[in-house]
């Protein structure tokens, strides 16, 4: 009798897909595995079609009772295959027998449903996924079926082309892959809905090398404006989310709530969006980096925002920030030292698609940089771009006057380094004069022509652009000074008196000229007048060489520059703490501009870091960063500061030993005027009456150039350079000493 086969598995039969039963399997309800039987792989029942002809068994195969595999057999009565129905084969082992599955068993092992796909005729509502295309791929289902299957179920795609990648990396055709793409432009049809499967075609021709190519690389182009129209979404979302929180920032910034606005950059940065945080040189953390600078700049931490705001500037002239970053930086350096190496950078950077007035600006600041830096020949093609209605036009004259004169005062000047020094200095005072904030460079330009008048030993010209400074200017003692000595030298004894008359009044108590009472002295000596000579020498010894011993001691307790540093602001600020330094030895420091602008940068950054420190735990990383970098500036600044103190005290040091040595070849000279005194009086002659002689201020009579007033005493500011000396020589006019000059003179006046 011929044994009955096993019950086929019906029409909602579901087979996992490319699954292998395992020990401890579970199959879906109503699946009975056929016992002992394997099939082919990838072999697939069209609809009520029996086994197909040429179907060979596999080694090993075992036959159910009585039938034979042979080739061209047809499938045993009432052994049908089920519609598109996947026979995966069994796994190695014995399969778990029927009557083990339970009622309860399966209710419980309903969830391993959701790895499977229907393929059956009753086939789910649900459309299919990505993945399970993929399953379908692995187990070698033929496209046309897989695209039956997403037409029925009005499956719809979005492919990425990494999903692109992974579908062809599992072996799906060109046509399957189109067909997926389609899918999301389709407007018709609802997941669920029934749809007429395409109809059968015929097998289409393989595609030349070729056509392959040319199909991979039109599906290639396809996958990347996909991609690219994603991208644009996303940076559009982007966009809009950094746009709200970097203006939250700006806010807090405007307000003044600078730990708030720095907390809101950052933690934008470092959380990013979805988690990722944004890169170093992504524009999201530039436009943060820019908002850091700015907060920290409205709060008054211009140091602190000054290495930020050089990094936005070198980003780039192409950066949103770019023009914004470089108006502080500029403005900031005009209130501390700033001058960092990375400063030359800028070098590299165009400006010309910028309008004038931000080019000018910009090349200024370029050239001053490199002009501090000392590379005049870098730094005066950038000055020399700046346009004459510039701001910053007559600065630059300036600027570009003094790289023509060499810095090395023993080297004489030559007629066109005066010629171009002097242009540059004229068309700075008449571009200087034009501003209301002007009179500081006109000034200076003014010093500066008298001086470059003197060097060429042109007094009556030097004098004349003296007398230009004004009367409010810083400088003013430095121009009488200098003056004083030009008349001096121009052998205009009367108006040298005057001025160093001048000078000893309380007006310029605050600078200290040690060799005014020499200067004072050797006029005498020259006029004859031994008793005031005498007396001009005493004053020196008294006020001036006494501050010798105190001076070497100082300069001995002092060995590196922050020691010169502090040990002098102890001297300042604490006469009494044992580092004693006179107050007119402090003078010169304190007269330095170098010097005042590092004590002022310092103080800054002394508040600065003050004010970091009190919030140090919300600023968090970013406030222990500031907090180094202001203490590496600190040291910076400090050691600069230090420098000019221990050069400058140094200076005064070599002079003091220089002025007493020469003081005792005047000694010499006035001995010689005492002789010829003692000779006249014994022949007989009378002494000439002399003027009054002050106890302070120089030997010499107040007046004017229309009228005399006698010196009572008092010094009226209004009177300032109008002082003269009506002494009148006594010496004979054999006497040579009336055109006495002392060689030292020389020296000192090229100081």
């Amino acid at each position: 009798m011929k044994p009955s086969l096993p019950q086929l598995a019906m029409s909602n039969q579901v087979a996992l897909l490319n699954q292998r039963a395992g020990p401890n399997q579970r199959a879906l309800p109503n699946q009975h595995a056929l016992p002992n039987q394997h099939a082919l792989p990838n072999q697939h029942a069209l609809p009520n079609q029996h086994a197909v002809a040429n179907q060979h068994a596999l080694p090993n195969q075992h036959a159910l009772p009585n039938q034979h595999a042979v080739a061209n057999q047809h499938a045993l009565p009432n052994q049908h295959a089920v519609a598109n129905q996947l026979v995966t084969p069994p796994a190695v082992g014995f399969a778990r027998p029927p009557s083990l599955w339970s009622t309860h068993w399966l209710r419980r092992s309903a969830t391993a449903a959701t790895f499977a796909l229907v393929l059956g005729v009753a086939a789910s509502a649900h459309a299919i996924t990505l993945d399970q295309v993929f399953v379908l791929l692995e187990s070698e289902v033929p496209d046309e079926t897989i695209i039956k299957k997403i037409v029925k179920d009005a499956s719809k795609f979005t492919l990425v082309p990494k999903d692109i990648m992974e579908l062809k990396r599992r072996g799906a055709s060109a046509k399957l892959i189109q067909y997926m793409l389609t899918t999301a432009s389709a407007g018709s049809g609802k997941a669920g809905t029934t749809a007429a499967p395409p109809p059968e075609k015929k097998a289409e021709r393989e595609l030349s090398e070729a056509e392959k190519a040319a199909e991979e690389a039109r599906l290639k182009e396809e996958s990347l404006r996909i991609l690219e129209e994603q991208k644009k979404r996303e940076e559009a979302g982007r966009k809009m989310f950094a746009g709200k929180v970097l203006a939250a920032g700006q806010n807090y910034a405007v307000g003044g709530e600078f730990v708030k606005a720095i907390q809101t950059f950052t933690k934008f940065v470092d959380e990013g969006v979805d988690g990722v945080a944004f890169a170093p040189d992504s524009t999201e953390a530039y436009s943060a980096k820019y908002g850091i600078a700015n907060a920290l700049a409205r709060a008054g931490l211009i140091q602190s925002a000054a290495d930020t705001l050089l990094d936005v500037v070198k980003s780039g002239s192409d950066k949103l920030f770019f023009t914004q970053a470089f108006i502080q930086l500029r403005d900031l350096r005009r209130l501390i030292i700033y001058r960092p190496p990375e400063l030359e950078e800028l070098t590299k950077i165009t400006v010309t698609a910028f309008d004038q007035a931000f080019q000018d600006a910009y090349y200024y600041l370029v050239g001053e940089s490199l002009n501090d830096f000392g590379v005049k020949d870098q730094a005066r093609p950038y000055l020399e771009k700046v346009s004459q209605k510039a701001n910053e036009y007559a600065r630059a004259q300036y600027l570009i006057g003094l790289m023509s004169i060499p810095d090395n005062p023993e080297e004489k000047l030559v007629g066109a380094q005066v010629k171009d020094a002097s242009e540059s200095f004229q068309k700075a005072v008449l571009a200087a004069e034009n501003q209301a904030e002007g009179r500081p460079v006109v000034d200076l330009a003014y010093l500066a022509l008298a001086r470059l008048a003197y060097d060429i030993q042109q007094f009556d010209a030097a004098i004349y652009y003296y007398k230009k400074i004004s009367k409010t200017s810083p400088k003013l003692a430095t121009a009488f000074y200098e003056s004083g000595w030009t008349y001096f030298l121009k052998g205009d004894v009367s108006r040298a008196l005057g001025t160093f008359h001048a000078l000893h009044s309380p007006y310029f108590s605050h600078q200290f000229y040690p060799e005014l009472w020499v200067l004072e002295a050797t006029a005498y000596v020259n006029l004859c007048h031994a008793d005031r000579a005498e007396q001009a020498m005493k004053m020196f010894e008294e006020k001036v060489f006494v501050l010798g011993p105190p001076l070497r001691d100082f300069l001995k307790r002092s060995r590196k520059p922050e020691e010169y540093y502090n040990n002098f602001l102890a001297a300042v600020n604490k006469p009494k703490s044992g580092v004693g330094l006179p107050r007119q030895l402090q003078s010169p420091v304190l007269g330095n501009v170098e010097f005042y602008n590092l004590h002022q940068t310092v103080k800054q950054i002394d508040k600065e870091d003050k004010v970091i420190r009190a919030n140090l735990a919300a600023l968090g990383p970013v406030g222990d960063e500031l907090l180094n970098k202001l203490g590496q500036r600190r040291t910076e600044r400090v050691s600069e500061a230090g420098v000019v103190i221990q050069q400058t005290l140094r200076q005064a040091q070599k002079e003091l030993d220089l002025y007493f040595d020469k003081l005792q070849q005047l000694r010499l000279d006035l001995d010689e005027i005492r002789t010829q005194e003692i000779e006249d009086e014994q022949a007989g002659k009378g002494k000439e009456l002399g003027d009054g002689v002050a106890k302070e201020g120089s030997i010499a009579i107040a007046g004017s150039d229309s009228m005399s007033w006698p010196f009572e005493g008092e010094f009226w500011k209004d009177e300032i350079g109008a002082y003269r000396s009506f002494l009148r020589t006594k010496c004979k006019a054999e006497n040579k000493l009336g055109q006495f000059k002392p060689k030292f003179l020389q020296l000192v006046s090229q100081k």
